[in-house]
């Protein structure tokens, strides 16, 4: 009889942890969005790809890794600094969990970098790239 009672114990120890990991994720993803928009962003490694979400603010791109405990940012990239290139599809070695992902190679402070994203996601930030932030008073004839 002990035996069933240990077995559940601990059985709802694995599931109680489970459900706290789960949290923690959920609850680290609503503090690094803070509100804005997100996508998922692969950064290129020599080793292959590192999955990651990426925070678009009027200033700047945040990425941060996927799997982690900071809140804080690994990589940030400079609105006006940041320079994307034609997006091209990925044939060999795609991020995991990407539908139809491209590979864009941007530069940032004169440093090369490839990143992977969902096409959608790279017109959005294409589009971001190329406009005014806000509040400049960039007068268009």
């Amino acid at each position: 009889m002990t035996e069933v009672v240990l077995t559940g114990e601990i059985l709802a120890g694995v599931l109680l942890l489970l459900v706290l990991v789960c949290l923690a994720f959920v609850l680290r993803r609503h503090a690094i969005a803070r509100g804005g928009p997100m996508m998922l962003m692969a950064r290129q490694k020599a080793a292959g790809w590192s999955l990651g979400l990426a925070r678009v603010t009027a200033t700047d791109v945040s990425w941060f890794p996927l799997i982690g405990l900071t809140t804080r940012p690994t990589v940030r990239w400079q609105r006006g600094d940041l320079d994307l290139g034609a997006p091209e599809t990925i044939r060999h070695s795609r991020p995991v969990a990407m539908a139809d992902p491209v590979s864009v190679t941007c530069t940032s402070s004169s440093v090369d970098f490839t990143i992977a994203l969902s096409s959608a996601d790279y017109t959005a930030l294409r589009s971001w790239a190329e406009s005014a932030p806000p509040g400049l008073n960039a007068n268009v004839a």
